[in-house]
């Protein structure tokens, strides 16, 4: 709050263009990475085949771009270092269908204002090439002859030298270049026909020829996102109406514990969509283990202006007019391919199934009691349900009678009834004589996501501690204090307990059936790296419950079921008339 004895100017002032383009630079240059990023396009949008990418002390020192595309006649060289200058669209009408990589114009004028820049360009129409120099806006752009083949080099010295504040937010050297190298990678998955070097330190760490078949572009991802992907996986190439999505999936056998390897491309550009990457994931829901992710290289075209990517400064995010059609195209192709090569029961396919199979499960045959020692796995097999590993859980009425009564079940006099389990998700069993097939897990989880979010709101997230902390493996060099504010707003405190140690001691405390350590872990890093703000973080931290929720013993059920609506209909089936008679 403002000290009420100070005294404030409240007038209106225009910013200097210095100014108006540091603030500006900061949504566009995060870091050099995002540098790399931007330049990168440009080259590709100049139609370059070839491109060298020189960085020194991560790029913090010096970034230098060298492409063989078209090239930047002498005449426009200084107009290019100006903001909003672009060659890319003229009218507002262009917005409405961009086919470019680049289109706002504030990329070169951005980095220009928080560095040292030359940009050096020849067209094939010039016998000579041209440098344009810069440090600041507020400076004259000095062009002077250069002796350069055609194409366009920009050498970018000294990022946020005449920045400060933002100067200190940069991490270590290695950090950053990690990050230069990601950036590297998604550009070379997104335009394949390029051929891409990278040199640090004068040093060439990668160096990705260009792809020019479909047998190339497998190589070329093999050597990107790893030869034991592309070795099994999974090709997609499918269509429906405007959309066309092609690439490669991870079939089920194969899978992972982060998020790492999953790259999505809508009309050759990089993006992080939740759209996008919600579908894919409830794609596998149900298909991986607890806390397994798929990895996936896929590419979404469309119509142009079927997608808005002039959302954000870093074109990073998009937005589809028809967002559900989207959605639920990729959803259904995703999981039609996995399904159909592992001719796996799905979530669909238990709800589509007849209700005889799932008959056979509640009622056993007359000549069997479910207090014999039989083996009800085999006793009750049926191929269809094959891939689930189930569990009998009524082992005495006495055992078992306070699961079933906390989840409403009332057996009627000298009736004989079974309640399941299958694939620790879906559980059957009957309530007042109608028989129910609760998704388990889905419930639970979408009760805690509804409960943590209220709390969220309300800023009054009710902590537990741990009886023994857990113990967070994560770079805390890149983690910052701000930071982990944020996990302490969410109800997770976190404290440094050595020097390269983070230990969580209080959760939130109905997260207690949570595998919290790894949940939180595996989002951490995300968090992180994409510099997720308040409420992305709770987003992502959401979307990821469900691979988390492990109940130490089947008794704990009740706990969830006595207090909640379970015939919630998004969870709760009702089962057939024809099963009811039986009871």
């Amino acid at each position: 709050m403002l000290n009420s004895s100070s005294t404030v100017t409240h007038t209106i002032r225009k910013l200097s263009s210095l100014v108006a383009n540091q603030i500006a630079a900061g949504e566009v240059v995060e870091r050099p990475a995002s540098v790399v990023k931007e330049l990168l396009e440009n080259s590709i949008d100049a139609g370059a085949s070839r491109i060298q990418v020189d960085v020194e002390r991560g790029g913090t020192r010096l970034i230098r771009i060298t492409d063989d595309g078209c090239g930047i006649s002498r005449e426009q060289l200084e107009l290019a270092l100006s903001r909003h200058a672009t060659s890319k669209i003229e009218h507002s009408d262009d917005l409405k269908a961009i086919h470019t990589l680049g289109f706002r114009g504030e990329a070169l004028a951005s980095i220009s204002s928080v560095s040292r820049l030359t940009l050096s360009s020849k067209p094939d129409t010039q016998e000579m090439g041209w440098s344009a120099m810069a440090e600041g806006l507020d400076m004259q752009v000095q062009l002077q002859p250069t002796s350069i083949p055609n194409g366009t080099i920009v050498e970018v010295k000294d990022l946020f030298f005449n920045t400060p504040a933002r100067q200190k937010f940069l991490r270590a050297e290695r950090t950053e270049y990690v990050h230069i190298e990601e950036t590297i990678k998604r550009v070379a998955l997104a335009s394949p026909q390029v051929a891409i070097t990278l040199k640090h330190n004068g040093k060439v760490t990668k160096r990705i020829p260009a792809a020019v078949n479909l047998e190339q572009q497998k190589q070329r991802i093999g050597s990107i996102v790893g030869n034991q992907f592309i070795r099994h996986a999974l090709r997609l190439d499918c269509g429906f109406e405007h959309l066309q999505l092609q690439g490669w999936i991870s079939p089920l056998h194969q899978h992972q514990n982060s998020s790492m390897s999953q790259y999505v491309f809508v009309n050759g550009r990089a993006v992080k969509d939740r759209t996008l990457n919600h579908a894919i994931r409830q794609a596998y829901h149900q298909l991986l283990p607890a806390g397994r992710a798929p990895t996936y290289v896929l590419y979404l075209t469309l119509d142009a202006e079927k997608v808005d990517v002039n959302v954000h400064p870093t074109k990073h995010e998009v937005r589809f007019s028809d967002a559900r059609m989207v959605h639920d195209f990729i959803e259904k192709m995703v999981r039609q391919c996995v399904s159909e090569k592992h001719k796996l029961l799905t979530s669909e396919a238990l709800n589509e199934q007849s209700y005889e199979d799932i008959e056979r499960y509640i009622f056993p045959a007359p000549e069997t009691s479910l207090t014999s020692n039989a083996n009800i796995q085999d006793e009750y097999y049926h191929p269809r349900l094959k891939a689930g590993v189930i569990h009998q859980i009524n082992e005495r009425s006495a055992q078992y009678s306070s699961v079933a009564s906390s989840a409403g079940y009332k057996p009627s006099s000298g009736s004989q009834t079974g309640t399941l389990l299958i694939d620790d998700r879906m559980l059957l069993f009957t309530h007042e004589k109608q028989a129910y097939c609760l998704d388990l897990k889905g419930f639970v989880c979408q009760w805690i996501t509804d409960y943590l979010t209220k709390q969220w709101q309300q800023a009054s997230v009710k902590q537990k501690p741990l009886l023994i902390p857990a113990r967070l493996g994560m770079p805390i060099d890149d983690i910052e204090q701000s930071q982990i504010d944020v996990f302490q707003q969410l109800g997770f405190e976190i404290t440094q307990t050595s020097p390269k140690t983070l230990a969580l001691r209080r959760i939130p405390s109905c997260i207690e059936h949570i595998d919290v350590g790894h949940w939180l872990q595996q989002s951490i890093y995300t968090f992180i790296d994409k510099q997720f703000g308040f409420e992305q973080w709770q987003d992502t931290l959401l979307a990821s419950l469900e691979n988390y929720w492990q109940p130490e013993s089947k008794t704990q059920w009740h706990n969830w079921l006595q207090p909640l609506n379970w015939k919630d209909s998004r969870f709760c089936k009702v089962l057939s008339a024809e099963i009811l008679s039986k009871l």
